[in-house]
């Protein structure tokens, strides 16, 4: 007890007192305005370790010395002044108070004007916006480890040759995507600038990466030359080249080589457990890839066309042969899985298409079933085999725990989210955590279409309207064609803040299909009480384009029909994958609940089990709908 009353009188704990607290908000200050100076991480590191050592020789100082009306003393030669007085310990229990004060005020702060700020108040990778667009041009923050593998150029003329040169930069970008300490940029982004002249700092730029790796193939019989090189974009500096001189067969070793020599490169630790990781991403077969590649670009140009079913049956065939030369690919089994999900969601909308068999709609569960399992066995690690779960759960029906598996797919860091994350978190109170998932998609893949819409549809429901201005500006910059769901965000934005006229010249100008401009007009007339328009446009929506009972039931309720809306509910609701449609209804509607749950009861019994809860919150006003 007597150390601890000499502690006490030399106010040694008074002293540490006020040293942990003004440290503690030294350290929260830097959180605060560091971000605002630009200043880099690392000096918070820094100043950590120097406040945890400094409290050392605060604690030396305060036994050791004494304040005195003279002034500072040694303790030895301050005893004849009494040093622990009431009035110099109120001193120090002020300065004390005085820290806990602003450091719960910059708590206060930092948890209600920053923590809570939305997640979506500022538009993403942009410096400022105006509501006419962007004060500044869009920036990003380039990451030192960052890389973009941009096309290899195929030097030969083989029939093949191309896919094949096609198949090797994927397998090297799926490989460094396997390393988490790594940003890569997508598959999308990359294949971007194929064909494009243009200088590799400019790319690096538009990516926002800090990194680049290119090079060449060249094929003669089962001779092989592959170059490729890592330039660091900011100055032109060649981090890494190599050839090799091999033959075909060895073209995976090469491949494994080349992703391992750019990832030492760049400082990224590479043990044992990454290794295998980037092996396992591989396809690990020549001719399996290069039938893959030959899928994927019918994959693309189908969903940029009216034939999708058609043009995916096409992609399937080169997925099934990638497939049987290597099982081991998850991708190959995801797009067969694209064809069958169309064809039960064109059924479950009431949609007439001649592509599409009842033999195609009876055999669709078992194909996605088996590829579902497939591709989550083959998964390249735990965010894709989550992301899949998900989808399957959705596509299949299986909505047991359904809100759970969604926050699983919600905490992954990947750059591919769920297909069908949107279904399972914007309508039902996720909208922010889904936007920030997208968000991060869009960083890696801000030259991909499908994040823009699914970032400004989340924005729309969580009635953020001048977000949804500013994604839809800054995805004009990335990408050539807008999705129907970004262009119908814009419209719905401006339909709730009051510009139909605005709401018009959107939908006329940027529409890429008239159904989505047709459409468009419909809620844009519902917006409005303007009925008789409404109904018109509904009429020339069905003549032009033929039934779609999911169209057809968000156009009742709009208008305010619910009795119609029921009826249509209670159709789709009867048809395999009805569920999934009802769903994208809900979505697509933002009006809160377009049917009543009593009227499709298979959807109601799989919600029930689903964790989500109904109904879903109004985001749009239609004047005509009173439920």
């Amino acid at each position: 007890m007597g150390l601890f009353t000499e502690l006490k009188r030399r106010n040694v704990f008074r002293v540490s007192a006020a040293y942990l607290v003004f440290a503690w908000l030294l350290l929260q200050v830097l959180d605060v305005v560091g971000p605002i100076l630009g200043l880099p991480d690392a000096i918070a590191r820094y100043l950590l370790f120097l406040l945890v050592v400094g409290i050392v020789p605060v604690v030396i100082v305060a036994w050791v010395y004494e304040l005195t009306p003279q002034g500072i003393r040694r303790e030895d030669g301050a005893e004849a002044h009494p040093v622990a007085t009431p009035r110099r310990n109120h001193r120090l229990d002020r300065v004390i108070t005085v820290g806990l004060a602003l450091a719960v005020g910059v708590l206060l702060y930092d948890r209600i004007a920053l923590r809570e700020r939305p997640a979506d108040a500022a538009p993403p990778f942009t410096a400022a916006t105006s509501e006419h667009g962007p004060a500044t041009s869009p920036t990003r923050t380039v990451v030192d480890k960052s890389v973009a593998v941009l096309p290899f150029i195929a030097m030969s003329n083989g029939p093949d040759d191309d896919y094949f040169a096609d198949g090797l930069t994927e397998e090297i970008i799926n490989a460094l995507a396997q390393l988490p300490d790594l940003l890569v940029t997508a598959r999308t982004s990359a294949f971007h600038f194929k064909g494009q002249n243009l200088p590799v700092d400019a790319i690096a730029e538009q990516l926002g990466v800090a990194h680049v790796v290119e090079g060449s193939v060249r094929r003669a019989g089962e001779r092989l030359r592959i170059t490729a090189q890592l330039i660091r974009t900011a100055d032109g500096f060649h981090l890494w080249s190599e050839s090799y001189d091999r033959r075909t067969a060895d073209t995976l070793v090469v491949q494994e080589d080349i992703a391992e020599k750019v990832a030492l490169a760049l400082d990224v630790v590479l043990d044992e457990h990454s290794r295998a990781r980037m092996r396992r991403a591989g396809t690990g077969n020549v001719e399996a890839f290069t039938e893959y590649q030959k899928g994927r670009e019918i994959f693309i140009r189908a969903h940029d066309s009216d034939n999708l079913v058609s043009g995916l049956r096409q992609a399937s065939v080169h997925f099934e042969k990638a497939i049987a030369l290597a099982p081991e690919i998850p991708d190959a089994y995801n797009s067969i899985n694209d064809l069958h999900t169309h064809i039960l969601m064109n059924d479950a909308l009431g949609m007439l298409d001649g592509e599409i068999t009842a033999r195609d709609v009876r055999a669709a569960p078992v194909i996605l079933r088996r590829n579902f399992d497939l591709a989550i066995r083959y998964a390249r690690n735990d965010a894709q085999k989550t992301s899949t779960l998900l989808d399957r759960a959705v596509i299949l029906g299986d909505w047991s725990g359904l809100a759970d598996l969604t926050a699983l797919a919600l905490a992954n860091s990947g750059c591919i989210p769920s297909y069908w994350l949107q279904l399972t978190t914007i309508p039902w109170g996720a909208a922010p955590q889904a936007l920030r998932v997208f968000r991060n998609a869009v960083a890696c893949d801000p030259h991909g279409s499908d994040a823009w819409g699914q970032m400004a549809r989340a924005q729309l429901w969580m009635g953020d309207l001048a977000g949804v201005e500013a994604t839809a500006r800054e995805a004009r910059e990335k990408i050539d064609t807008e999705s129907g769901m970004l262009l119908a965000a814009q419209v719905l934005a401006r339909v709730q803040s009051g510009r139909p006229e605005a709401a018009h010249q959107v939908n006329n100008s940027r529409a890429d299909r008239e159904s989505q401009k047709l459409f468009n007009r419909v809620a844009i007339a519902a917006s409005q009480a303007d009925a008789e328009r409404a109904v018109d446009g509904q009429r020339e929506y069905l003549a032009t384009f033929g039934p779609d009972d999911s169209a057809s039931l968000i156009m009742e309720a709009m208008r305010g029909n619910r009795n119609e809306a029921n009826r249509l509910a209670g159709l789709i609701d009867a048809r395999p994958a009805g569920y999934v449609a009802l769903m994208v209804t809900i979505l697509r509607c933002s009006c809160g609940a377009p049917f009543d749950l009593a009227a499709a009861p298979d959807f109601a019994a799989r919600l029930a089990e689903s964790g989500l809860r109904w109904p879903p919150p109004e985001t749009i006003h239609f004047p005509l709908k009173n439920w």
